[in-house]
C-alpha cells in the first residue's frame, strides 16, 4: 500500500476545511474517555457484523422473491450484540491503537469472528431464530465479516496517518539505502512515525531491483541522481557495513548534496544501546581509516588483565582511552595520574558512572607533576606498579613553539623522571606513547619527544643485565622499555577534527595552513589498543609503528566534513556555498607530511598492524650529563643554550625554525 503526502491528501479530500474538520474529529476522539472511546468502536464493529450478515443472505438467495427480512426479531438483534460484545471485549478487540495497529492482527479478527459465528450458530440452533441456513453459510460469513472489520481497522489506520502528516505540514521525503532486514524495519518505523515519506528504497543487490518491500519500490543506487530533487535525506540502513563501503556509498551520492543518516551498528542493536530508528549523521570518522581489526585477546590481556597498572596522562585523548580499556580487562589495580584538575574530574566521573561494568575494586585518580621523581617513585611503590604507560606530554605544535621551554621541561624531564623511578622500583614494562613528529622533527614539540624517545632507548639499551641493583641494594628484574610511535589520532586534543567542526557550526570559514597538507588518521579506540598490544610485544628498546592506513589530504578532508554536514562548499566556482575554506600558509616548523621512521627499516610482529624496528640511541650514561646541562639552562630559562644541547642530542632536529 502506498502513501499519499500532503499535496495528495488535500486533493483527495477537495479543501482544506474537510481536513480541519476531520483533524477535529479525530482529535475529540482521542480526547474522550476510555471507556466511551471503546463503546463508539463496539458499536461499529456490531453493525458491520449486521452488514455483513446482510451480504451473505443477498449471496445466497439474490433471486428469492421471499427474501426474508434482515433481523426481524429483537431478540435476534440482542443476541447478536451480546455475543460480540462478549467476544471481542475479552479477546482484546479495542486494545491495540488503530494507529498503530500491524499485520498481525489481522489473525486475531479473523480468530474473534470465527468465535462469534460458532457462539452465534449454537444460540440459534438452541432458541431456533429463523434466519437462515446458517449451517451452510457460517464460513461466507465469517471470511466476509473478517474482512469487512479488517478494513474498516485498517482504512482507519491509514486516515490516521494521512491526517498526522497533513497536521505536520513539513514531510520530510527520505530514500533507504539498503532493502535488507534493517531497511525494512527502519521503514515500518518511520511509517508509524507519520513524520516522513519513503520516496524509495535503494540497494546494489540486482536480485532486489524493480521489486517492492512494504509496498516501495527498490531501484539501484545509481538512480539516485533521478530523485535527488525528491528527496530530503537518505538514510544509511546497513547496520554491519564497514568503514571502506561506508566510505564508497558516501562518496557515490556526496556529489548530489542530500544530507546523509545512518542507522546504529550492529553492536549497539544487539547491545540494546539503540533502536534501528535512533539515525545520527555520518561522522567523518565513520570515513577515514580502514574496517576494524578486532584485538589479538591474549596480547591485550597480558599486559592488563590481573595487573596493576599506571597511565600517565590519564585526563587526556588516549590517556583517557586507554583507561577504558584496561579497565575492560580486569587489571588488578588502576592508577590515574594528570596534572590537569579539570581532566582528572572528568576522568573520575566517567569511571565512577560507568564502575557497575568494570571488573576492579581499586581505582585511584593522583593529581600531580610526573617531572618530580620521588612523587612518582612513592605512587610505584606503594600500589605495587606493574605496567606503565606514558602518555603525558604537551602535544600542540603552536603552543610548543611559543613556550618553547616549557614544552621541553614537561616532555623532557617527566620521561627521565618516569624512567628512574621504573628502575629503581621494578617496573616490568613500561611503554612511552610517541609520534610522527619526532621523526626528523621541524619543530620543538617533535624534538622534544624524539629526546624522550631517546631517554627510553638509552635506560633500555642496558637490558642486557637482566638484574639491576638500585640506590638501596635492592635486585629487580630490568624493565623492558618500549616506544608506541603514530600520526594523528581523531578527535584528540591536538587534531583538525573538533576544529574543523567548530568552524563548521560557527558558520565558517574552515582555516588549513597548506592545501598539500598529508596526515594519517587513526581513531582513538584502535590507537589504545594496539599500543595495549604493542606493550605485550615488548621485549625491551623497540620503536612501534602502528600501521595508520592510507593517508588523507587535509584540504579534502575539510571539503568531504563540509559535505557531511549537508552544507555547500563556498568557493569561486560557487560563490552562494556556504562554508568557505582559507588557506593561511604553514606555522612554524610544520611540515607537508610525517614519517614514522628515522633511519631503521620495520620488520613484522605477530600483529598485522604493529611493526617495530630497532634505532639508533645514545647510552644513558651521556645522555643523563647532557639533560642535567639542558635542565640547568631551563631552570635560568636560557633559550638559545637550551636549543644548542637540544640540537646536539637531536641533530635531525631544523633548529633554524627556532631561532631567538
Amino acid at each position: 500500500m502506498g502513501y499519499w503526502n500532503s499535496k495528495q491528501i488535500k486533493n483527495f479530500f477537495k479543501t482544506n476545511e474537510i481536513l480541519l474538520f476531520c483533524l477535529k474529529i479525530f482529535n475529540f476522539l482521542y480526547k474522550i474517555k476510555k471507556i466511551y472511546r471503546k463503546l463508539l468502536l463496539f458499536s461499529i464493529d456490531s453493525i458491520l457484523i449486521i452488514v455483513s450478515i446482510n451480504i451473505v443472505k443477498y449471496f445466497s438467495y439474490p433471486f428469492n422473491r421471499e427474501y426474508v427480512e434482515i433481523l426481524p426479531n429483537n431478540w435476534l438483534l440482542l443476541t447478536l450484540i451480546l455475543v460480540v460484545f462478549i467476544v471481542y471485549n475479552f479477546t482484546g478487540q479495542y486494545l491495540s491503537l488503530s494507529r498503530y495497529i500491524k499485520s498481525s492482527e489481522i489473525y486475531g479478527i479473523a480468530l474473534r469472528n470465527f468465535l462469534v459465528v460458532i457462539i452465534f450458530l449454537l444460540v440459534k440452533s438452541v432458541l431456533d431464530f429463523k434466519i437462515f441456513a446458517i449451517r451452510r453459510q457460517f464460513i461466507l460469513l465469517w471470511l466476509i465479516s473478517t474482512f469487512i472489520i479488517t478494513f474498516y481497522r485498517f482504512t482507519l489506520k491509514e486516515i490516521n496517518l494521512y491526517l498526522t502528516l497533513y497536521k505536520s505540514q513539513k514531510i520530510i521525503k527520505v530514500a533507504i539505502y539498503g532493502a535488507g532486514s534493517a531497511g525494512a524495519q527502519l521503514a515500518s518505523s518511520i511509517v508509524l512515525s507519520g513524520k516522513s515519506k519513503i520516496v524509495a528504497f535503494f540497494d546494489d543487490s540486482q536480485n532486489l531491483w524493480g521489486r517492492k518491500l512494504l509496498g516501495i519500490p527498490i531501484y539501484p543506487s545509481e538512480e539516485i541522481c533521478k530523485y535527488r530533487n525528491q528527496i530530503d535525506q537518505i538514510l544509511l540502513a546497513i547496520p554491519s557495513i564497514s568503514k571502506d563501503a561506508s566510505s564508497k556509498i558516501f562518496n557515490k551520492i556526496q556529489n548530489y548534496e542530500i544530507p546523509v543518516l545512518k542507522v546504529p551498528s550492529i553492536e549497539e542493536l544487539t547491545s540494546g544501546l539503540a533502536k534501528i530508528d535512533s539515525l545520527r549523521p555520518i561522522e567523518i570518522e565513520d570515513l577515514l581509516g580502514r574496517g576494524a581489526v578486532m584485538p589479538f585477546k591474549e596480547l591485550v590481556e597480558e599486559s592488563t588483565k590481573g595487573l596493576n597498572i599506571c597511565i600517565t596522562g590519564a585526563g587526556g585523548s588516549i590517556g583517557r582511552e586507554l583507561c577504558r580499556q584496561v579497565l575492560n580487562n580486569s587489571p588488578s589495580k588502576l592508577v590515574m595520574i594528570d596534572n590537569s584538575e579539570s581532566n582528572l574530574y572528568h576522568l573520575e566521573q566517567e569511571i565512577i558512572n560507568n564502575i557497575s561494568q568494570n571488573n576492579i575494586s581499586d581505582n585511584k585518580f593522583i593529581l600531580g607533576n610526573i617531572k618530580n621523581y620521588n612523587f612518582i617513585k612513592d605512587i610505584f611503590i606503594k600500589n605495587k606498579i606493574d605496567v606503565v604507560f606514558h602518555a603525558a606530554a604537551y602535544k600542540h605544535v603552536p603552543l610548543i613553539e611559543s613556550n618553547p621551554l616549557q614544552g621541553i621541561e614537561n616532555n623532557v624531564f617527566s620521561t627521565y623522571s618516569l624512567c628512574q623511578a621504573a628502575l629503581d622500583t621494578g617496573i616490568k614494562k613500561m611503554t612511552l606513547i610517541s609520534t610522527d613528529k619526532a621523526v626528523r622533527p621541524s619543530n620543538v614539540m617533535g624534538a622534544s619527544k624524539r629526546l624522550a624517545e631517546l631517554i627510553f632507548q638509552g635506560y633500555a639499551a642496558n637490558s642486557k643485565y637482566e638484574k639491576y641493583t638500585n640506590n638501596l641494594g635492592r635486585k629487580f628484574n630490568y624493565p623492558k622499555f618500549s616506544i608506541v610511535r603514530f600520526g594523528n589520532v581523531l578527535n584528540s586534543s591536538g587534531s583538525v577534527v573538533p576544529l574543523f567542526k567548530k568552524q563548521i557550526a560557527n558558520g565558517g570559514p574552515i582555516t588549513l595552513t597548506h592545501k598539500n597538507v598529508i596526515r594519517y588518521f587513526m581513531t582513538v579506540p584502535e590507537a589504545a589498543q594496539l599500543v595495549i598490544q604493542a606493550t605485550s610485544l615488548s621485549r625491551g628498546g623497540e620503536v612501534f609503528l602502528l600501521d595508520m592506513g592510507s593517508p588523507v589530504r587535509i584540504y579534502d578532508l575539510a571539503k568531504q566534513m563540509i559535505k557531511l554536514s549537508g552544507l555547500k562548499i563556498k568557493d569561486s566556482s560557487n560563490k552562494e556555498g556556504d562554508i568557505e575554506i582559507i588557506t593561511t600558509g604553514l606555522r612554524p616548523g610544520e611540515k607537508l607530511y610525517e614519517e614514522l621512521l628515522i633511519e631503521a627499516e620495520s620488520k613484522a610482529t605477530d600483529h598485522p598492524l604493529i611493526f617495530k624496528a630497532k634505532e639508533a640511541y645514545i647510552p644513558i650514561e651521556e645522555l643523563i650529563k647532557d639533560l642535567a646541562d639542558l635542565e640547568q639552562c631551563i631552570n635560568k630559562q636560557n633559550k638559545e643554550e637550551s636549543f644548542q644541547i637540544l640540537s646536539k642530542l637531536v641533530p635531525e632536529w631544523d633548529i633554524d625554525n627556532n631561532k631567538c
